[in-house]
């Protein structure tokens, strides 16, 4: 079956750069240093950056996908879209600091009637105002193919990687520099939520977007959207709950993590958004959930729910 799932393939992907998502809004303190160092942490068992079923190399019209430089660019790109004038230097140590600890997309497929799909993984410890922090991001996405393999690059390759870029980004403009949507940007992205009434297609990158913004403004109509028919409109306002912090949340994104009727990627979005909370009841959940599925041995389930949480902890 391996054998005839990979000659469908090719061997690389040529993917599209991130673009900057250029939020309009305003930080509460001007980058002093105006430079982020990222240092790659990475332990060398874990530097392999896609793998899985079908193994490809990841490349962009410049060449092969780096990852930590392929960060350290696109980090610099979305925060100066922000209005954040940083640069992001790559190998230099020194504070503030990213300390990249995670950065890999997984591919699984069943069959060659299943979606082709992705999980794309990204951590680092990050030094801000009140101490260093861990700073994560997780994108489950899946396409079926129908005419050729190029069909997947798009949704599957290129839309997570700039989430996952994009939620780093937001995270730091929000807890290194204060960073959060006007309120005018804001309206501007719930009325292209709400625009898009089905929310059908790529619908779902606009419900990303106000968990990017950093804005509470946001929260309720996020809350709304996490039961969305759409599976990754829901998966995005789940996501979005973690990258907003909304602490006051917990309960209900503990309810979608222990919904055993419901899909498990919502479980796994809503597992990695108690992670993005930060706090102690979060990481006491976060570590007595890790004993629990480590302790279950190497099912799917198992193995990339823990995944997902090693990236917190």
């Amino acid at each position: 079956m391996v054998t005839l799932l990979s000659a469908c393939a090719p061997s690389s992907y040529l993917i599209r750069k991130p673009a900057p998502s250029g939020i309009s809004g305003s930080a509460a303190s001007t980058p002093q240093p105006a430079t982020l160092n990222l240092v790659d942490e990475r332990k060398e068992t874990d530097r392999t950056f896609s793998s899985g079923l079908l193994p490809a190399a990841l490349r962009t019209e410049a060449g092969p996908v780096e990852p930590a430089a392929f960060l350290a660019e696109h980090l610099q790109g979305e925060l100066a879209s922000r209005g954040i004038a940083v640069r992001v230097s790559q190998g230099q140590a020194g504070q503030p600091g990213v300390y990249l600890q995670t950065f890999k997309m997984v591919n699984h497929r069943v069959s060659g009637f299943s979606p082709f799909v992705t999980f794309t993984f990204l951590s680092a410890d990050v030094d801000t105002p009140a101490g260093r922090k861990r700073m994560s991001a997780f994108v489950k996405r899946g396409k079926v193919p129908v005419w050729s393999f190029d069909e997947v690059i798009e949704p599957t390759l290129s839309q997570p990687l700039g989430l996952a870029v994009k939620e780093l980004a937001s995270k730091i403009a929000g807890q290194v520099y204060g960073w959060r949507a006007s309120d005018s940007q804001l309206a501007t992205l719930l009325g292209r939520v709400d625009a898009g009434i089905k929310l059908e297609g790529d619908a779902y990158l606009n419900v990303y977007a106000l968990g990017f913004s950093n804005h509470p403004g946001a929260q309720e109509r996020l809350v709304q959207l996490t039961g969305h028919a759409d599976e990754y409109v829901r998966l995005a306002a789940i996501s979005s709950l973690g990258t907003l912090g909304s602490a006051e949340k917990f309960k209900l994104l503990k309810s979608l993590y222990e919904n055993r009727d419901g899909l498990w990627q919502d479980r796994a979005m809503a597992i990695k958004s108690i992670g993005d909370l930060g706090t102690s009841e979060a990481r006491a959940y976060l570590a007595e959930e890790l004993k629990r599925w480590e302790a279950k041995g190497a099912d799917k389930e198992a193995a990339w729910t823990a995944q997902i949480i090693r990236l917190f902890i």
